[in-house]
């Protein structure tokens, strides 16, 4: 899918670990966040257990998200990252629609992310998309370790 701006969207799966943490990690998100010290074979075995998205500028990754089901009704978008010099051009929103895009596509109600104590500032940003709040939710993925995350939802199906 090519974006407004020229960037194109592609499907990432686990042969695309290496670009898709480049992009986490150069997004420069908290230490503390848990998913900020994931490695690249984690990354990969993520993306297998779901899917993912990788936004792209000619040959450079500029942007990722991914997801994985939580049952029947929920799939959880997680590691959604943009670099820094990216940002403001839609890339975020574009990955975010592309996965309720495949939420709705494959029968899910809802999706589900978490938002790290450590970054609340991306709460606006999720609630322009129409994420809520929920804080009956739980994130299943909550590092023990780590605050427990902020929970938002939005419904994507019938």
């Amino acid at each position: 899918m090519t974006l407004p701006s020229g960037h194109v969207l592609r499907l990432a799966g686990p042969a695309n670990a290496l670009a898709f943490h480049g992009v986490m990690m150069a997004a420069g998100m908290d230490p503390r966040s848990s998913w900020s010290r994931t490695r690249p074979e984690d990354v990969a075995w993520s993306l297998g257990q779901g899917g993912g998205f990788l936004a792209w500028e000619g040959e450079r990754a500029v942007g990722c998200v991914g997801w994985r089901p939580d049952g029947p009704e929920t799939l959880t978008l997680n590691k959604l990252a943009t670099l820094p010099d990216m940002r403001g051009q839609g890339i975020g929103t574009a990955l975010v629609r592309a996965v309720e895009e495949v939420a709705a596509q494959d029968g899910y109600l809802r999706v589900l992310l978490a938002v790290s104590q450590y970054n609340l500032e991306a709460v606006p940003f999720y609630e322009r998309l129409g994420y809520r709040v929920d804080a009956g939710a739980t994130y299943a993925h909550a590092n023990p370790a780590s605050p427990p995350p902020l929970v938002l939802v939005k419904a994507v199906g019938a």
